[in-house]
């Protein structure tokens, strides 16, 4: 029975370590794109990426006019 968590436990780190890198990696993008630092992305910040500016509107799901960085991490997780 030891053998099949040590098995589980080696699963569940090797599965949820590319999400942890992928998850700070997304925040390092927001990061660069927020160039103010308030936690938030204006459009005009992010100008510098064209496929996001375009679709700003779309991933600004509670139309405050930003991006909050859950709401940019749906857009830079596809």
């Amino acid at each position: 029975m030891k053998n099949i968590s040590y098995i589980a436990l080696v699963a569940l780190s090797i599965c949820s370590t590319p999400s942890f890198a992928s998850s700070n990696n997304i925040a390092k993008q927001f990061e660069k794109f927020d160039r103010n630092q308030n936690g938030l992305l204006s459009r005009a910040e992010t100008a510098s990426d064209p496929a996001l500016w375009s679709r700003f509107a779309s991933y600004d799901k509670d139309k405050d006019g930003h991006l909050s960085l859950s709401e940019f991490t749906l857009y830079a997780s596809q």
